[in-house]
Formats: C-alpha cells, sequence, structure tokens
C-alpha cells in the first residue's frame, strides 16, 4: 500500500503561523503556547488536549504524555521559548482539570484547533492544506536531519509503536540523496575528464604518426 506522504511548513512559516495569536488575551496566548509547544515536541494533537496541569514541568522544560496513541507513555522536551509562554499562560488560564482549556474550563476541541491554525496560515498566504498535525510532522522532519539521522530517538519523541511508521520521514528527506548524488556525479565528472584527456592525448599521437608517415 502506498503511503501518502505528509505535507511539512519550514521553520520560517512555522514562526510566522506562531506570531500570529494576541498573546496579550487569554485565548491569544493559549493558542501560541499551543502552537509553539507542538512545533518544539512533537506532540500530537490529542497528547495537548488531555494535557493536564501535574503533566508539566516548566522549570525542567518537560511535559509528561500519559496514555498516548497505542498506550504509549512518553516524555517530551520544549525550547525555553515555549517555557516563557507556558508559565504566562498557566498563570492566566482558567483554572480548568485540563491545561489547555477554553474560558468556561472546558476540554479544547479538535475541530477547534484546526480552523484556529488554518485561519491564522491563511493569514499570512499560506495556501497549503495544513492542521496542527502538520506542525508535528514539521517537527519531525526538521529533527531527523538535525540529529544525524536519529531515527531510534524520533521514534520515541513522536510515540510511535514501530519504527515502520516513523521511517516515513527517511523518504521525506533528500539531504543523502542529494549529497550521494553530487559525489557520485563529481566523481564520475573526474573519471570523465580524465578519460577525455586520454583520448585527446591518443588523437595527437596519432595525427604526430601521421604525420611521420607523410
Amino acid at each position: 500500500m502506498r503511503r501518502k506522504i505528509p505535507v511539512t511548513l519550514t521553520a520560517e512559516e512555522i514562526g510566522k503561523i506562531i506570531a500570529q495569536p494576541n498573546k496579550r488575551v487569554p485565548t491569544g496566548l493559549r493558542n501560541k503556547a499551543i502552537l509553539s509547544f507542538i512545533w518544539d515536541s512533537g506532540a500530537r494533537v490529542s497528547d495537548v488536549i488531555n494535557l493536564k496541569p501535574g503533566d508539566l514541568n516548566i522549570g525542567k522544560r518537560e511535559a509528561t504524555i500519559k496514555g498516548g496513541k497505542g498506550g504509549v507513555d512518553r516524555t517530551i522536551a520544549f525550547s525555553d521559548y515555549t517555557a516563557g509562554l507556558l508559565k504566562k499562560y498557566k498563570e492566566a488560564r482558567p483554572k480548568g482539570e485540563y491545561f489547555f482549556c477554553t474560558l468556561k474550563r472546558k476540554k479544547l476541541d479538535r475541530v477547534y484547533l484546526y480552523s484556529m491554525i488554518r485561519r491564522y496560515a491563511k493569514r499570512i498566504g499560506i495556501k497549503k492544506k495544513i492542521g496542527l498535525h502538520t506542525l508535528r510532522h514539521s517537527f519531525a522532519m526538521s529533527f531527523y536531519k538535525n540529529s544525524g539521522h536519529d531515527l531510534i530517538s524520533l521514534q520515541k519523541l513522536l510515540g510511535h509503536k514501530s519504527l515502520r511508521t516513523t521511517e516515513i520521514y527517511c523518504y521525506m528527506d533528500s539531504t543523502d540523496i542529494k549529497k550521494a548524488s553530487d559525489k557520485y556525479y563529481k566523481k564520475r565528472d573526474s573519471k570523465d575528464s580524465d578519460i577525455l584527456k586520454r583520448i585527446k592525448d591518443l588523437e595527437k599521437q596519432i595525427q604526430d604518426l601521421k604525420a611521420d608517415i607523410r
């Protein structure tokens, strides 16, 4: 069965999206923190929706994801920037059961979150069909490229049960193919250059011999 290649965004595009929410209002601060949290950690939308205050250790910049997809528990990390957003949101958030919640302390709705990121993306001119999961895929590609292609660590961070699921990012990354191609053609061009030189030398020798015969 052919696997569909996920859509990803560049770091610049993601930065512009994260810049959209107005952090001066509670919902804007919450949305900015969610976007930055997913981009930093590769968390699933379900991880974000079900995250509880006790699952976060902002000081250590860690979050514990309990009972994730497939029942896999894992620890994920985030940046100082995201920690700052989470700290500000923690101070302003309604005291609901879930860390990221509505103003009425209710659990966030998945449909709202998807429409939220699409609204921000449209505002800055991104025409790709994206969702919050696009940030997860973008994190995965960034981590894979910048970690020396550490697929095992990426599998653990993403909470994949099977490494085969994580391998999709190998196919998406053309960096190795480009390097290998450049190396091959550089080596081949060098050989071709030597062969051409030898041919020209032989042609000259033949011309000299012909001249001697005359």
